[in-house]
């Protein structure tokens, strides 16, 4: 080890494995973005969800006045 080399920076080795984690990270940052893009798609595929078929059918049935009976629910009687 030279007495003259500055002990604030790192030495060429440790450049290189400073600069080869820093594209590790970059790379790693852009697959977790584009990951993120490939699961908003996937949630939005344009299908129904039952929660959803569910709620336009409630919502068309109040439309009309309707309710559906609740079988857990005592008859009125």
């Amino acid at each position: 080890m030279s007495a003259t080399r500055d002990r604030g920076k790192p030495g060429p080795e440790e450049q290189r494995e400073l600069a080869r984690e820093d594209a590790r990270s970059a790379r790693d940052d852009v697959s977790e973005l584009a990951n993120a893009e490939t699961d908003a798609v996937e949630e939005d595929d344009g299908e129904e969800t039952v929660e959803e078929m569910l709620e336009l059918d409630q919502t068309e049935l109040d439309e009309l006045g309707l309710t559906l009976d609740d079988p857990h629910q005592p008859d009125a009687e």
